[in-house]
């Protein structure tokens, strides 16, 4: 995931909402029932990400617009956006764990939800597409994708059994549990920069060996 300007403001500005919700006070079932799916929601953005890499590099490979030469358009700069010509456009993964963020918000508030929801599609996926980064279907297909994998994760059955006994831990041992917590919460903030980076040099590496 190649970034635009302000990106990972972007993503600090979302995580920063399940912050705000994770310790907001209210009752004990209240407080319970949001943090199952906040962690819901997240497990969706993860999931998602991990569901798009997989379609990226198993489906054939879709050439970035601003690299196609047939379109025969004038793209505006884009940082970083040399990197992206071996990356498939399709789906945006970017519009996967927006979509899923927002619309795992919207279990906890609708309204904030729906205008999480606003955002990751005017503020982060427009410019994607404005830039030449994706496709239009790019962006739809991972908003469908994430909005679908955050549904499904924060349905009564799984939410209870599956988070609920995520949050023992959290009661259990909150210092390892809120260590955890900030290092997963930084990469969404962050948009798994530092992974992605750890991640191509350790291909690189292994290109070299193998090349010799």
């Amino acid at each position: 995931m190649a970034q635009l300007p302000r990106e990972q403001t972007n993503g600090a500005l979302i995580i920063s909402i399940i912050w705000w919700y994770w310790f907001r006070q209210s009752d004990r079932a209240t407080t319970q029932r949001t943090r199952e799916h906040l962690l819901g929601t997240m497990f969706a953005a993860g999931v998602g990400l991990f569901a798009a890499r997989f379609l990226a590099a198993t489906l054939p490979f879709r050439l970035r617009p601003r690299f196609e030469p047939g379109l025969h358009l004038v793209w505006p700069d884009a940082p970083t956006s040399l990197g992206l010509v071996d990356w498939s456009a399709f789906p945006s993964d970017h519009a996967v764990m927006f979509s899923a963020l927002a619309v795992g918000l919207c279990f906890v508030s609708w309204r904030i939800g729906l205008a999480a929801l606003v955002y990751a599609i005017v503020i982060v996926s427009f410019p994607r597409v404005y830039f030449g980064i994706h496709y239009p279907t790019d962006i739809i297909a991972g908003l469908a994708l994430g909005a679908l994998v955050a549904y499904c994760t924060n349905g009564v059955a799984v939410r209870r059994q599956l988070f609920g006994r995520v949050l023992l831990w959290e009661q259990r041992s909150p210092q390892v549990f809120y260590v955890g917590l900030f290092v997963v919460t930084f990469q969404f903030a962050t948009m798994f920069n530092s992974v992605r980076q750890g991640v191509r040099a350790v291909f690189r590496l292994l290109a070299t060996a193998l090349g010799h």
